[in-house]
């Protein structure tokens, strides 16, 4: 009988202590130095394996380095994209001069990335600290390994660059340091010109925890950062600088990129859940909206993001800033059960998640019938960094080996253009087709590669009458896939009715595996 009781009381002891561990765990503050330097080395552990793929899978992220490579050879600034993202630009622009002696210069800006998200995570335990919040521990580790930022900390990419500053911002108004705030509101814009966006909802915090006082200090500064950070766009472009990427998103890929690509199809469910499982809580919030300037804040920070997502609708990493500000309220109404739940779910979403052919969510009923347990957003994203880096390494070997091209060639890359050019950079000459303010990427969209060696320039799309000057001048036009659904959909002709070759290639889609081209080739 002492031996069955022994038995019995051993399983409950280990259970014991690892609840005991779990509530440390939840109740754990990271802003201490060794809670803090335990959590940067997994932190940093956990994003090594994505450092040496490249810029990252949006194309945007190697536009940026050709706006940096362009400007340390030929000194001229011409911006990513517009609006333009000038201090981002600027940073890597320095990291790329910094690491030029390393053969990939791209492991260099991505560990910047992943370091000032890193600081990002820092200033949100702050932030859950300063704010009093329940379950403090367990809320910074799933802000830290929340897949959607997962993979955007580990790219040449602004997003969580502006986060991180956006952060700070809020942490200065919470410290009444309106120099701090407005200085941190103008960086975070010069990052990402949408940040600014914080403003009336910092406006309305500083009224209703009475501080009035610090609203011209804010937005002066703010604003005066900005406009410092936009100085050059705005002289070369004037009022072009406010031109930006406006095509329509049809409201299939909407939901896809709504619900399988920012929580994962499992982390959304997971969400859906946990706020039924809340409801009884919840039933504070419109009450707390009124009397809580914190909870009105987080509450106007998710929608006012949330609807300019919806009228442009092109990157789900467009909805990043919601993650903090949802997490906190997350925290406000949820218990400890549920939130570990709901937050583990979503970690789980990067790396198992639901699947459908065509990767469609919600759109026929072969995607319910024929939905399987496939990979997460983490995992999906990794191989597709492997395949953009296999295509663009097939396109320009078959372009430079194939002796059926006809020379000289122009290459109608498409989606992949950024992305060569920056791969084989050293064997090629980075310029324009021509000038044109009115592009969104005039590095890319505009953009000229030459490889005079083997008599073959390459470019993103043509235009029709570009088009008709490269025919004129005796070149042979050939395309990807990609290029020519794109050409079509941009400038309104098929390049292959007007002579244009298609490219054998293995794949129709830098993004796809080999073998998934339309036809066998």
């Amino acid at each position: 009988m002492e031996a069955t009781e022994l038995l019995t009381r051993q399983p409950r002891g280990a259970v014991a202590a690892l609840r005991d561990w779990f509530e440390r765990l939840c109740d754990l503050d990271f802003t201490t130095p060794v809670a803090f330097a335990a959590l940067a080395g997994a932190y940093l552990a956990s994003r090594l394996v994505f450092l040496d793929f490249g810029y990252g899978t949006d194309p945007d992220a190697w536009r940026v380095a050709l706006t940096g490579e362009y400007l340390l050879r030929e000194g001229d600034y011409y911006p990513s994209r517009l609006p333009g993202y000038p201090l981002h630009e600027f940073v890597t622009t320095a990291t790329m001069w910094t690491g030029s002696f390393l053969d990939n210069p791209w492991v260099l800006t991505n560990l910047t990335t992943v370091a000032v998200s890193l600081a990002g995570v820092y200033l949100f335990a702050m932030l859950a600290r300063k704010l009093d919040l329940p379950n403090a521990g367990l809320l910074t580790l799933g802000f830290a390994f929340a897949p959607l930022l997962w993979i955007n900390s580990v790219m040449t990419m602004d997003y969580m660059w502006a986060l991180t500053f956006l952060l700070a911002a809020y942490l200065a108004i919470l410290y009444r340091s309106p120099t701090a705030a407005g200085l941190a509101l103008g960086v975070a814009a010069g990052f990402r010109l949408t940040s600014l966006f914080m403003l009336p909802v910092f406006w309305v915090l500083l009224v209703r925890t009475g501080s009035r006082e610090h609203l011209r200090t804010v937005t002066f500064t703010a604003l005066a950062i900005t406009l410092g950070a936009y100085t050059l766009a705005l002289m070369d472009y004037g009022l072009n600088v406010l031109n930006f990427y406006d095509e329509p998103v049809q409201y299939q890929e909407f939901i896809k990129r709504l619900g399988k690509d920012g929580l994962g199809i499992v982390g959304g469910l997971a969400l859906i859940v946990a706020l039924a499982l809340s409801a009884k809580r919840l039933r504070r919030f419109p009450a707390d909206l009124v009397r809580d300037p914190q909870v009105l804040t987080w509450a106007a920070t998710i929608a006012i993001f949330f609807v300019s997502y919806m009228r442009l609708p092109h990157e789900i990493a467009y909805l990043i800033p919601l993650f903090p500000f949802g997490y906190f309220l997350m925290a406000r109404y949820m218990s400890r059960a549920v939130l570990a739940m709901a937050l583990a779910v979503i970690v789980l979403a990067g790396f198992v998640d639901i699947t459908s052919p065509d990767d469609k969510i919600g759109i026929t009923s072969e995607t319910f019938t024929s939905s399987r347990i496939g990979r997460g957003m983490m995992l999906s994203n990794f191989e597709t960094l492997r395949n953009q880096r296999d295509f663009a390494d097939e396109l320009r070997e078959l372009t430079v080996t194939n002796e059926q091209i006809e020379r000289p060639a122009v290459i109608v890359v498409g989606f992949i253009y950024p992305q060569l050019v920056m791969r084989y950079q050293d064997e090629l000459r980075i310029g324009l087709l021509h000038e044109d303010l009115e592009a969104i990427s005039q590095l890319s969209d505009k953009g000229l590669a030459r490889d005079e060696t083997n008599q073959l320039e390459y470019v993103w799309l043509l235009d029709f009458d570009d088009f008709q000057a490269f025919q004129d001048e005796g070149k042979s036009i050939y395309y990807t896939a990609d290029a020519a659904t794109s050409n079509l959909a941009v400038y309104g002709y098929r390049l292959g009715y007007f002579g244009g070759l298609e490219l054998p290639l293995s794949r129709d889609n830098p993004s796809l595996g080999e073998g998934t081209a339309d036809t066998d080739r």
